[in-house]
């Protein structure tokens, strides 16, 4: 199996936009990280770790450079 080129990039990317959006929910619900270790913990694993994955199984970044590099 060959590692695709952006790999580390696509799963960064998707890792970054989970943990956004895990944050706006515990921000809704309250959840200071501060305090609570398992919020902050929550944050890492669901925000960070499933969107690493998400990133790398859906988002292609050299599709997005090679469209733009036609232009």
């Amino acid at each position: 199996m060959r590692i695709r080129k952006y790999f580390l990039i696509d799963g960064i990317i998707g890792s970054c936009i989970f943990y956004y959006f895990v944050r706006k929910i515990q921000i809704y619900y309250g959840v200071n990280i501060e305090i609570d270790g398992y919020g902050l913990a929550g944050a890492a694993w669901y925000g960070i770790g499933l969107g690493f994955v998400f990133g790398v199984k859906f988002i292609r970044v050299n599709e997005i450079i090679s469209f733009f590099k036609k232009k």
